[in-house]
Formats: C-alpha cells, structure tokens, sequence
C-alpha cells in the first residue's frame, strides 16, 4: 500500500509491502521499532499478544506518550498485562494491522506526538 506524503521527516513511513517497509527514503526488510528522531532498531521479539513490559524495557527508555504496535497482515490483541503495565506509566499502546499502525504513527508524528511504532512485517 502506497501512502500519501504526510510531511518530510525522515522517519515517516511512506509504504508498506508484505515484506518491506519504506521509511523516508531507504528500504527496509525486517520487522523495526521506530521513533519521530530515528529507526531504534529491528524488532526480533514476539506478537503484542506475547509481549511483556520487560521485552520493551529499551523502548521504555525513549519516554513515547503511547505505543504503536503494527502486528502484520492480521489484528492481535495485546496482552492484557503489558496493557496494564504500560497504563502505570502513563503510557498507552494501540495494536492493529502494520498498515493502520503506519497510518496512525504518521499522523501523529505530524501532529509533534512522540510515538514509538513496532511495525511487523510478514
């Protein structure tokens, strides 16, 4: 799926495909966590229905106002305790297929929010 250019940061993720995403201008072919500053790197843990709080302690570090997490082709529903470990830190998450994931995480890094988004690719 082709997205629109919502604005010119070079994080913003401008298409999705079965088995890469285009973030800026550069290709890439791994599942990824990423921020409005920079990609924080490839994402190699489990589905958001097997996350726990200590399998994001590093995102943590990153202080977003709420989580992205994009869960590929089909929606997941997040692990009912990473979802209340996160609401003790203020902190929401949202899980939906990687391509509403990467829709959302662009409007709201347009709007100056700081997400982080895990994004998964088949």
């Amino acid at each position: 799926m082709q997205f629109s250019k919502e604005n010119n940061l070079s994080t913003s993720i401008r298409s999705v495909k079965k088995d890469k995403l285009l973030i800026g201008s550069d290709y890439i072919n791994y599942s990824c966590v990423l921020n409005s500053d920079k990609i924080l790197g490839e994402w190699k843990g489990k589905n958001v229905d097997k996350t726990s709080i200590s399998d994001i302690d590093f995102i943590l570090e990153e202080q977003p106002d709420v989580i992205i997490f994009g869960t590929g082709k089909n929606s997941v529903t997040p692990n009912r305790n990473l979802v209340f470990d996160l609401a003790k830190k203020n902190i929401g998450i949202e899980a939906m297929t990687t391509i509403a994931a990467s829709k959302t995480y662009n409007i709201l890094i347009s709007e100056g929010r700081d997400p982080v988004a895990i994004l998964l690719i088949e």
